[in-house]
């Protein structure tokens, strides 16, 4: 099993905030949490790098639930399928508003 320090932890991080800012999404790094802001800021999620219960770095959910495949959630994300990552967060905070009275 690999043996991750919170730099590599930290890099990471840093790595999805660099990313999230190229795809165009407001992106803040915290050490292993990454605050993400949808173009309308209406809409945000708190994406934390840490090891899942088997051992493995994983990309977590505010809630604590390791990010799956957007296609099978069953299938977790490791911590470089960046691009497949960077899909799933936008499909949270991209979410269009919907007007009232429609």
């Amino acid at each position: 099993m690999n043996r991750y320090t919170s730099e590599d932890i930290r890099a990471y991080a840093k790595w999805l905030t660099q990313e999230c800012l190229a795809a165009g999404l407001s992106a803040e790094e915290y050490g292993a949490e990454i605050f993400i802001h949808g173009a309308s800021n209406h809409l945000s999620e708190r994406i934390i790098c840490k090891l899942d219960d088997q051992g493995h770095l994983r990309w977590h959910w505010s809630w604590g639930v390791p990010i799956g495949r957007l296609n099978d959630s069953s299938q977790l994300l490791s911590v470089d399928d960046i691009q497949e990552l960077i899909r799933s967060i936008s499909k949270v905070v991209c979410v269009p508003l919907r007007r009232s009275g429609m």
